[in-house]
């Protein structure tokens, strides 16, 4: 196992064979090359819209909080507003019972006694 197989070819079959592989490798090389310069201008393309897009989300994302912070705000505001509704249609309707008990009271002073 520890022969050697390059021994047994010859110089000019192994020099041909050498040229071969040289050859393939070299191909491979440009092949490779040829690619990467593919890949970094399609990354080169696509980078600043992928850099916008994540931009663009990043804003939509602090809309989003600032919209959740609105709606708090305007929910709060609606709830103060149902309070002091709430508490004006209870003063007048205290305030139109004490009408109608002081018109009671005037009409009975007012009224002819017998």
């Amino acid at each position: 196992m520890s022969e050697d197989l390059t021994e047994r070819l010859d110089d000019q079959e192994n020099g041909e064979k050498f040229s071969q592989i040289l050859t393939i490798v070299q191909n491979l090389d440009a092949l490779l090359r040829s690619l990467e310069h593919e890949v970094e201008q399609r990354l080169y393309d696509t980078r600043p819209i992928w850099e916008k897009v994540q931009t663009d989300l990043e804003q939509l994302r602090e809309g989003q909080e600032n919209l959740h912070g609105e709606v708090r705000d305007i929910k709060t505001a609606i709830r103060d507003f149902d309070r002091k509704f709430s508490i004006f249609n209870d003063t007048l309707v205290t305030m139109q019972a004490d009408y109608r008990d002081i018109y009671d009271r005037v009409r009975d002073i007012e009224r002819p006694r017998t």
